[in-house]
């Protein structure tokens, strides 16, 4: 075969190939949308992606498969709203009944607290307990507060009952997690054991709310109490009130950072649109 006629016959091939190329797109798309309409949106966009790399030749057909990636990037998020908006309904139905425990107050900075009825400052200033401390976005530890007429410098506690204990982590005098301050002849020790330092003393608290557990106050003196009911079911109202808080702040979270996907994405189209390009097949 001589040089004429080679390049004959590759012009005949590019010729003949051109067409079916632009076939094989065409039914890709067509495959695309009818996953799009059955809201098989994963499998549509993996599809996309397959046109617009292996098809990059074809540039009417690549341009319209990204636009219809952004689309189907739409509906996929607006579904995503629907079903967190959802979700987000079911959670504060179950968060509803819990609350009711709590009295929720402003007075504690930027992020309100829920203080248990059981706990509430004015009817347990003078006295010595374990308290639970919750926000509205989930986060709960526990404080030992010492209240007497001589410090005993506690950094420590541990709860225990019938050969069961646990002791949480030192928490050492910072002026914060650790402090104390006195009027009078009366004395105050309060600690915080906060992000863990409680070492599964919540927990320990929360499963044994029906036994009689002691708190050994650990410094450079001893004191020793018996919890009383109401303080045993405030950590444990407090404690299984946390998840639920804190899952609906997830939720909540990924509400916000859905509507930014959407926001960006009607952007998109809204430029496209302005084009002249619409969406479709």
């Amino acid at each position: 075969m001589n040089i004429r006629n080679v390049a004959l016959f590759l012009m005949i091939g590019l010729i003949s190939c051109g067409p079916s190329r632009k076939k094989i797109v065409s039914e890709k798309l067509d495959e695309v949308i009818l996953l799009r309409d059955n809201g098989r949106f994963n499998l549509a966009k993996l599809k996309l992606d397959t046109i617009i790399n292996d098809f990059n030749d074809l540039t009417e057909e690549v341009a319209f498969a990204m636009r219809m990636l952004d689309e189907i990037k739409l509906m996929e998020q607006h579904r995503n709203l629907e079903y967190l908006d959802s979700m987000i309904v079911e959670k504060e139905k179950e968060l509803e009944p819990l609350l009711k425990n709590f009295i929720r107050s402003e007075d504690y900075g930027t992020q309100p607290i829920l203080i248990h009825k059981r706990q509430k400052p004015e009817n347990s200033y003078n006295r010595t307990f374990l308290r639970a401390h919750l926000d509205t976005n989930g986060e709960f530890y526990i404080s030992s507060r010492y209240y007497g007429s001589s410090w005993i410098m506690h950094n420590q506690i541990k709860v225990y009952n019938a050969g069961e204990s646990v002791t949480s982590e030192l928490v050492p005098e910072d002026g914060y997690l650790n402090r104390r301050f006195e009027d009078g002849p009366s004395k105050w020790e309060i600690v915080s054991y906060k992000d863990g330092a409680d070492n599964g003393i919540i927990n320990f608290i929360a499963s044994n709310v029906d036994k009689p557990l002691k708190v050994q106050f650990i410094g450079k003196k001893y004191y020793y109490i018996v919890l009383e009911k109401y303080d045993k079911e405030a950590i444990r109202d407090g404690y299984e009130t946390s998840f639920v808080l804190r899952e609906l702040t997830g939720l909540r979270n990924e509400r916000q950072q859905v509507l930014q996907q959407i926001d960006r994405l009607k952007k998109i189209t809204k430029a496209q649109q302005k084009e002249n390009r619409p969406l479709g097949h």
